[in-house]
């Protein structure tokens, strides 16, 4: 799982996904809350960027994709997504690797 950072986007990760999935790796590279094609099924609920509910994201993308355990890579937002996976969802993260200039 390749988390991008802000004001990046899924292109960050262009070079290297190829890389991973011709290694034989299962790569996945979701555009984060609000960015790319992101659509919301209701309108209703409030939105906003908290880190927990952008980590919350990425354990519905994997559940919806039948995704137990990932190894779970970003940078910038991306590394906080992944660090916050890390400690409230021990249990789905084979691995993580955090970047982060903050």
């Amino acid at each position: 799982m390749l988390l991008h950072g802000w004001p990046y986007d899924i292109h960050n990760f262009v070079d290297v996904a190829p890389l991973l999935a011709s290694a034989g790796y299962h790569v996945i590279v979701p555009y984060l809350r609000g960015y790319g094609t992101t659509k919301f099924l209701s309108a209703d609920p409030m939105r906003n960027g908290q880190q927990s509910a952008v980590a919350l994201d990425i354990i519905a993308l994997m559940d919806a994709l039948k995704v137990q355990k990932a190894t779970v890579a970003g940078f910038d937002w991306g590394a906080r997504t992944a660090d916050i996976m890390a400690v409230l969802w021990p249990e789905r993260c084979k691995a993580i690797i955090s970047v982060s200039g903050i």
